[in-house]
């Protein structure tokens, strides 16, 4: 008996991190340039001490990746709000180092500089992109290429770097939109060519709200099952123990 409450035990554990995962999802449902995460159970053998010597038995763990499927475009109108067209993210400088993000809902400073709606400086091909006049930027044309290069009228302020990663799944989320990336990781500098910036876009979230929903009720359910099952295991013990008393 006091196997299966363990065995109950070690198939519920996955699930609530499961759980806690698809909540995580759905909490940044509307969150611009989110990526979901995703989880799947991997079964390992461990070896464990008998009276025999030793035995192995099934062990289950979750495995999480990031999904960096594309979200949707979404038209805002806003001439710095800037979306990434396939691979590719921006970069921003943090108190914490260099971060890596979709999150193109970018605005300016009092001074200019082109910033996160955190207050991240975005980095352009020559560092910090800056207008150097704010007051002309209300009066005259923002004009973002598809290439990344910002213009106020006809004068070139910067151009935006976009950045890509041989193996993104390895990229570490910081908070929300924002990614670390592995320092044995080389970044991959994108050229003018194969980069395709939207101005006036942000791309939404590619959390699917409804996928999410069924799949946290399909496994609220059989957690719910597996704790019937052990308070059934729970209550036969009792009766055994009350049993040997007499």
């Amino acid at each position: 008996m006091i196997n299966g409450l363990s065995s109950l035990e070690d198939a519920m554990r996955p699930k609530l991190t499961q759980l806690e995962i698809i909540a995580n999802n759905l909490a940044n449902v509307n969150t611009t340039g989110f990526k979901r995460d995703r989880s799947f159970l991997k079964v390992l053998q461990q070896s464990i001490p008998t009276a025999d010597g030793t035995a192995t038995e099934d062990v289950q763990q979750v495995r999480q990746y990031t999904d960096f499927s594309q979200g949707s475009l979404n038209k805002t109108g806003n001439p710095l709000d800037v979306a990434i067209k396939g691979r590719g993210f921006m970069v921003v400088e943090t108190p914490n180092g260099i971060r890596y993000t979709r999150n193109g809902n970018f605005q300016l400073s009092t001074d200019g500089t082109v910033v996160t709606s955190e207050g991240f400086p975005v980095l352009g091909q020559a560092g910090r992109i800056r207008f150097p006049n704010v007051e002309r930027v209300q009066q005259g044309t923002v004009s973002i290429a598809g290439s990344g290069e910002i213009m106020l009228d006809k004068e070139t302020i910067g151009q935006l770097r976009i950045v890509d990663f041989e193996k993104p799944q390895l990229l570490q989320k910081d908070h929300q939109s924002l990614f670390i990336a592995d320092p044995g990781q080389p970044v991959i500098e994108k050229t003018e060519s194969d980069t395709s910036i939207r101005q006036g876009y942000l791309e939404d979230s590619n959390v699917d709200g409804i996928e999410e929903m069924i799949a946290m009720i399909e496994l609220t359910r059989s957690f719910e099952a597996d704790q019937k099952a052990l308070h059934a295991q729970d209550s036969s013990i009792e009766k055994s123990i009350e049993v040997g008393k007499v």
